[in-house]
């Protein structure tokens, strides 16, 4: 009996010994990221560095297209100040019904690009015959619309993610 129970004590102490010990899980010190809710006239002030980025807006309804709700704007401090809201695939549409109020919508900061973006100067024409007068007039469009765009104003857009009445 002496020797059962020898036996069993060892066993135990090699099978205890063979098994790991569960580690807990490591926590990290991850701060929570902290949502921030921004008024219209908030993000318009910080749209350049927020471009291309997730934002979250709060502002008033002040008009949804009629033809399928596919945007809506909402309002600042006035009138004058307000930023268009593309409803896209996540949101769906926008309602008539949601004129006036109260909306806080999560989506993309984007900008509008001009046309001048998209062209290069030159890099697409030919030198056929007949072609240089038009190269000439287009380069001086093209002159034209660089010097406006440095000054001109900068248009941003919501593409909607998602869409929460208040």
């Amino acid at each position: 009996m002496k020797k059962i129970a020898m036996l069993s004590m060892l066993a135990l102490i090699v099978f205890a010994c063979g098994q790991q010990a569960k580690k807990a899980p490591v926590k990290t010190e991850e701060a929570p990221m902290e949502v921030v809710v921004l008024t219209v006239d908030e993000l318009l002030q910080q749209a350049p560095e927020l471009a291309d980025k997730e934002v979250i807006v709060k502002g008033t309804v002040f008009h949804v297209c009629q033809h399928g709700g596919e945007r809506c704007f909402l309002m600042g401090s006035s009138e004058d100040i307000s930023i268009r809201i593309e409803a896209g695939e996540k949101i769906g549409a926008f309602t008539q019904e949601q004129m006036g109020s109260e909306l806080e919508i999560a989506g993309i900061l984007k900008e509008v690009k001009t046309e001048a973006d998209a062209h290069n100067p030159g890099a697409e024409h030919g030198t056929g015959e007949g072609e240089a007068e038009e190269d000439t007039e287009t380069a001086k469009a093209h002159q034209i619309i660089a010097e406006n765009q440095a000054t001109a104003e900068r248009v941003f857009f919501i593409e909607g993610l998602k869409v929460k009445e208040l």
